[in-house]
Formats: C-alpha cells, sequence, structure tokens
C-alpha cells in the first residue's frame, strides 16, 4: 500500500545505522554474501530511517513500504536459492518523480493533470530493477524538472541545515539528493537537463553523476527538454558510483591515478562571479591535483556565455510543447510562479527561431568537443557559491537571479552535450562545495575513472550531522 510520508514521534524510537555509512555498497553487499545481514534487513533500516527522518526533510512523495519489502524478501529467497544478481542486488534506491515506478503516481512535481501525458514504466527503471535493486519510493522534484527552487510547493530540507539555519538543496532532483544525504536509501536516481542532478549533489554533500544524452534512454521519464535530458544518480563517493554504473551498464571502469591528468580550467564566465570562498577552495584543490602530479591547462570558453539565448530558449519551448498551449493557459494559477512565468516568456517564439537555436546549439557542440581534444575533462566549480540559506530566496527576483547564478557552471555541460559529475569540495566553514568534471558525450566510463583519481587525492565528501534536525 502506497502511503504519504508521515512524522513520527523520534522521542520514543532509536534511529538505525545508515546500512553503508563508512562500508559502502561494496561492503553492504559483502556483508549479505557473509550472512551477517539480510535484504529484508537492509530494506527494514531504511524505512525505519524514512519514518523516523523524512517528516523533516521531505524528501519523498510516496513510500512503497510493502513493496519494497516483498522485494527484499524475494531477493534473500534468490540469493539463497544461488541466483546472485551483482552488487546492487538488494540495494534500496529513491526515484526522482519524473520517473515512471509501476504503481506509483507521477506528477513530475505539479498539481497540473499530467496523467494522459505520463509514459509507462521505461528501460532505465528496468534496468533498476534487473540489476536487483529495492524501489522505496519516489523523491520530490520541483515542479517539470523546471528550475531549482519552488515558491508553492514543498521543498525539502538540505540535510546540512541547523533547525534555526535551513539551507537550500538545489534542484531539480533536490529530493533525491537530500534522501541520500539523510541517509535514507543506498542510491538516488534523478534527472539532469541543466545541472539538476550536479547542483543539488553540490549542495548536499555527495556525488551527482550527469550521463551523457543517449546513454541511458529517457523513455518512461516526464521530459523537460528530450534535446538535453539526462538521467543521472547520486551517491556517497566514487567507489559506490563507480559500483553503480558498472551494475546498471555491464561496464569496468578503468584504473586512472593523478598524475597524467590532463585537465582544462575554462576561465571565461565559469570563473566570473565566483564567491571568493568557493574560489579559493577550488585553488586549492587545482593545486592539490597538480602536486599529485596531474596538469591543468587555462582554457577560454566563451561561448558559454550563450546559455541564456540557446538553452534559455530550447529548454521552455520543449516543455511547452510537451505540455500544450491549452494545458498551460487552462491552469497558469496552478503552476508554481517562476515556472508559469518561464513557460510564457517563451510564448511567441516561432518555428524558424527555435530551428535556428537548435542549429546553434549544434554548432557549440562542435566547437566544444573540439576544445576538449587532448583533455581528460573539464573541472570547475559546480556551483558559483557556498550552499544558500532559505530566507536568501523570498522573491521572484531572488529567485531568478540565485537560478541562474546557481546554475552558471553546470548549464555549459547540457548546452556544449557533455557528460558531468560534481564531487564535494572541502569548505571547513560548513557544508561541502562541489567540484565539477566534464567530458565529451560518450565518456561517462572514463569520466568515472578521472573522478575517481582526484577523489583520491582530495579524499570524499563528509556526512551531515543530523542529530541537529532530530
Amino acid at each position: 500500500m502506497l502511503r504519504p510520508t508521515t512524522v513520527n514521534d523520534m522521542s520514543s524510537q532509536t534511529l538505525p545505522p545508515d546500512p553503508i555509512e563508512r562500508i559502502g555498497i561494496a561492503g553492504l553487499a559483502r556483508a549479505v554474501r557473509a550472512g551477517k545481514t539480510t535484504f529484508a534487513a537492509i530494506a527494514d533500516d531504511y524505512l525505519a530511517r524514512i519514518a523516523m527522518l523524512d517528516g523533516t526533510i521531505k524528501a519523498f512523495v510516496q513510500v512503497d513500504a510493502g513493496g519494497a519489502r516483498r522485494t527484499a524478501r524475494a531477493l534473500d529467497g534468490m540469493l539463497a536459492a544461488g541466483h546472485d544478481m551483482g552488487p546492487l542486488m538488494g540495494m534500496p534506491v529513491a526515484v526522482k518523480d519524473l520517473l515512471t515506478v509501476k504503481g506509483m503516481p507521477v506528477t513530475a512535481g505539479s498539481r497540473v493533470d499530467i496523467s494522459d501525458l505520463v509514459q509507462p514504466e521505461g528501460s532505465f527503471v528496468a534496468r533498476l530493477r534487473r540489476a536487483g535493486c529495492v524501489i522505496l519510493g519516489k523523491t520530490r522534484t520541483t515542479e517539470f524538472a523546471s528550475g531549482g527552487y519552488n515558491f508553492t510547493h514543498t521543498t525539502p530540507l538540505n540535510p546540512w541545515s541547523t533547525p534555526d539555519d535551513p539551507l537550500m538543496p538545489g534542484g531539480s532532483s533536490n529530493g533525491s539528493a537530500t534522501a541520500l544525504a539523510a541517509g535514507l536509501a543506498a542510491l538516488s536516481i534523478g534527472s539532469d537537463t541543466g545541472g539538476s542532478v550536479r547542483i543539488p549533489a553540490a549542495y548536499c554533500g555527495l556525488v551527482g553523476f550527469k550521463s551523457s544524452v543517449g546513454r541511458w534512454p529517457i523513455d518512461g521519464v516526464f521530459p523537460l527538454s528530450p534535446t538535453l535530458d539526462t538521467i543521472g544518480f547520486f551517491s556517497r563517493d566514487m567507489a559506490d558510483a563507480a559500483i553503480i554504473i558498472g551494475a546498471l551498464d555491464g561496464v569496468e571502469i578503468p584504473g586512472r591515478k593523478p598524475r597524467g591528468l590532463r585537465l582544462a580550467k575554462p576561465t571565461t564566465f565559469f570563473l566570473d562571479d565566483v564567491d571568493p570562498a568557493v574560489l579559493d577552495a577550488f585553488n586549492r584543490t587545482l593545486a592539490s591535483l597538480e602536486t599529485a602530479g596531474a596538469t591543468v591547462v587555462p582554457i577560454e570558453v566563451p561561448e558559454a556565455a550563450e546559455i541564456t539565448e540557446v538553452s534559455g530558449v530550447l529548454v521552455p519551448v520543449e516543455l511547452l510543447a510537451t505540455l500544450g498551449r491549452d494545458r498551460v493557459r487552462a491552469n497558469e494559477s496552478v503552476f508554481d510562479p517562476p515556472v508559469i512565468k518561464r513557460l510564457l516568456s517563451i510564448w511567441d517564439v516561432t518555428g524558424d527561431a527555435y530551428a535556428r537555436i537548435a542549429w546553434r546549439r549544434r554548432e557549440l557542440v562542435a566547437i566544444a568537443r573540439a576544445k576538449m581534444d587532448g583533455f581528460d575533462a573539464w573541472i570547475s566549480p559546480t556551483a558559483p557559491y557556498p550552499t544558500p540559506r532559505v530566507a536568501s530566496v523570498t522573491t521572484m527576483e531572488q529567485h531568478a537571479d540565485w537560478n541562474t547564478r546557481s546554475s552558471r557552471c553546470t548549464r555549459p555541460g547540457n548546452l556544449f552535450d557533455q557528460c558531468g559529475i560534481s564531487l564535494p569540495m572541502a569548505n571547513p566553514n560548513g557544508p561541502p562545495f562541489g567540484l565539477q568534471l566534464c567530458a565529451a558525450n560518450g565518456s561517462d566510463e572514463e569520466l568515472i575513472a578521472v573522478a575517481a583519481a582526484v577523489e583520491s587525492v582530495i579524499g570524499a565528501g563528509k556526512r551531515p550531522d543530523l542529530s541537529r534536525l532530530i
């Protein structure tokens, strides 16, 4: 039976530990096979953590406790019978409410009725099932994954918050990010059209991976922009990230060392208007990588400044095409204010104007690919400023500024048809910053290997102190 998440009385309960804490997915998988725990016990622990914490975090919109328990017990039986599905077998996963999961409604974060547009369960969720994942439930997204914050919809609480200082989680995949950061799943799934995985990963202190367009088909995913939409995931560290992509795709991640890496540092646009604390952490990170034997080369990418002209039109035009003008007009008062404002801003874009924008985007992809030649990845901050406070975004003007600035470094990756990843970057005064690596379309395994080499130098991210919230 599906149920909304509820607030439990935590004063009379003990919060179970996060099963993958300190041992990761690989360690938890070994523990099951050594008879130290079961998939059913793991699912129960995560469901108990959700029941106790999600009334505060609000990461989930639906939790299928019964379905998760039945799946976990069935997987225990399969493993006992000698059928091992691999390292993700029995691992509880949280899935963004853009992806169709059979038996769970899809709202795409909206109060607008889109039931006639929802596709059947698609090939990516089928991959999760084939890998043996236990689907816990659906996580929040900003409305139609458009932008990083909603005014009139519930926004999850960043687990790095304190009771008197709530922090923004980023978006649009904020439910999946906060679920993983709070230890409510072993891995979580999001989507990324302009930074929707990488930005919340940066603000919540996680690894956030954006796949190449076309690597994972987007059937069964409610579209924001079919041209730019990609599926991604969140993990605690690069060891888990390598296991996730390896298990889902049946691939081996090549080993890389920091020595010999060639990293391009785009200076134009990417490093404009970066908070001094973020810039200082970024420069210290680059220095550490160079000491470890990597080469960092400044490059100029002035084309990144075309984001607003190209992606800023392409994305809402494609969303409008999906929803249809009649539906949008009939529900103007129902949409979250920033979303309807964005749709109405491109209402009069003509077909030939859209075609010119799409053509220019293809030119930009070719330009960027040429500039990537000879480099393992581009490196930059993920977001140009520290995790923002909720109190800093209270007006439409502040929202527009926040949304534009927070995605400044991530949207070029979608514009240029790159795969990308954000790693936690140390911040001695608060939640981690984000360090972004991007590479050419189709270089996903190589990017994972490069990111693992970088993490070996800078270290994995820390976990938030949840005791402040319970």
